[in-house]
């Protein structure tokens, strides 16, 4: 397994998702057609490291642990808030089924508190 092909991967995630936050700013009849794009890009990209053994992971939405294979780009300023969600990805973490490639980004949000 390469860890070149999991940093181009990250690369390419990330050309991916700012692509599909500027595609609302663009004019209705363009959309359509960037939009495929975008979910056949996505397509090949898992195609592609699936080959190697390995996958994407975006961890958008989900409680923040310790062991998860990403690093809190603000994990401080979420020190003594009981309950810690992903907001956003920044980063996705590439792994195997063998462990960890490469460590993903996210960034932290306070969740809410369950009853």
């Amino acid at each position: 397994m390469s860890t070149t092909s999991a940093e181009l991967a990250a690369e390419y995630w990330k050309l991916i998702r700012a692509m599909e936050r500027t595609i609302p700013l663009l004019p209705d009849d363009m959309r359509p057609r960037l939009l495929a794009q975008c979910r056949y890009a996505n397509g090949r990209i898992e195609t592609l490291l699936g080959r190697e053994g390995m996958r994407l992971v975006s961890f958008d939405g989900s409680a923040y642990e310790v062991n998860m294979p990403a690093t809190a780009v603000n994990g401080d300023e979420m020190a003594g808030v009981a309950s810690v969600v992903v907001e956003r990805t920044l980063e996705p973490a590439v792994v195997s089924d063998h462990g960890v490639v490469l460590t993903g980004k996210v960034f932290l949000a306070a969740g809410q508190q369950q009853q």
